[in-house]
């Protein structure tokens, strides 16, 4: 029987999926976030029905994920509502659907998840490095996702100095999938998506192969500054640039442990875990530790 209903809200797109009592997460359906009024507190509207419409019979609770700034549930930055807004989104997804609704954003959701289902089982501390879109770090330690005042590991904005390119460039443009479509396009000249990127890597392309050889050195030292940072027991990679981690993972792993003393490296692995970020909001509404 399904018992909740996880919604992760993108830029891109919006994912559905059902979770049943044993968090077993089942794709239910996309829709892509240009159908929704972005850039407005109308876009809460549009999600509330978006989730009226797609809620299967039988839902118990809903688990909410949003790309943006929160404070519990409330969204403190998201560019999708139109920036800084101190908006309640889940009190007002209660209110217009008359369910248990836990929201939370991606990223710590995605620690969540991982702490209690995934690669960070039993371990006092880890690092979830989320590769999607952009970038960012989710902390677990001691029991619990480190959070700071609200927005603990949004290292998207960090800066690097590509030597290459002769400039500074942040985590967001570098470390990424926006960052492999920009890394292409400034030194290639086309407007390509990651997936062809690392296709073209591995069929021996000049400009593919630079452009991979990049993301995996500035990966390398971004792990390197989360292990000085936190030292974690484990750095467990998620997102969707994870399914591509042949291509990249050996050569980040190389870079990460030749520039980092013995005593702070840890263990690096990618997490098996589909739609984490939803089931991470769903084990918090059932008692989970968030």
């Amino acid at each position: 029987m399904t018992t909740s209903l996880g919604v992760d809200v993108g830029g891109t797109k919006i994912q559905f999926c059902t979770v049943d009592a044993d968090f077993v997460a089942r794709p239910l359906s996309r829709t892509p976030t240009a159908l929704m009024r972005r850039g407005t507190r109308k876009f809460a509207d549009d999600l509330a029905e978006l989730i009226r419409a797609t809620c299967p019979p039988g839902v118990a609770r809903i688990g909410v994920t949003l790309n943006g700034v929160l404070d519990g549930g409330n969204v403190v930055y998201s560019s999708l509502m139109g920036g800084n807004v101190d908006f309640p989104l889940d009190s007002f997804l209660r209110d217009r659907l008359g369910l248990d609704v836990t929201v939370d954003d991606d990223l710590h959701a995605m620690g969540i998840a991982e702490a209690h289902l995934g690669m960070g089982r039993g371990l006092r501390s880890f690092a979830l490095l989320n590769l999607g879109t952009g970038i960012g770090v989710g902390v677990y330690d001691d029991g619990r996702i480190v959070r700071g005042t609200y927005a603990a590991g949004l290292i998207s904005e960090q800066l690097v100095y590509v030597e290459e390119l002769g400039e500074y460039r942040s985590l967001d443009r570098t470390v990424c999938g926006r960052g492999l479509r920009e890394l292409y396009l400034q030194l290639g000249g086309e407007a390509v998506d990651g997936i062809t990127i690392f296709a073209r890597a591995r069929a021996g392309e000049a400009v593919a192969t630079r452009v991979v050889e990049l993301f995996s050195r500035y990966l390398g030292e971004a792990m390197q500054m989360i292990s000085r940072f936190y030292h974690p027991g484990r750095i467990v990679i998620n997102g969707s640039i994870k399914r591509a981690a042949a291509d990249y993972l050996a050569r980040a792993e190389a870079v990460y442990r030749a520039g980092l003393q013995r005593a702070f490296q840890t263990e690096i692995v990618v997490s098996q875990l589909e739609h984490a970020a939803e089931l991470g909001t769903v084990v918090a509404s059932r008692g989970g530790q968030a």
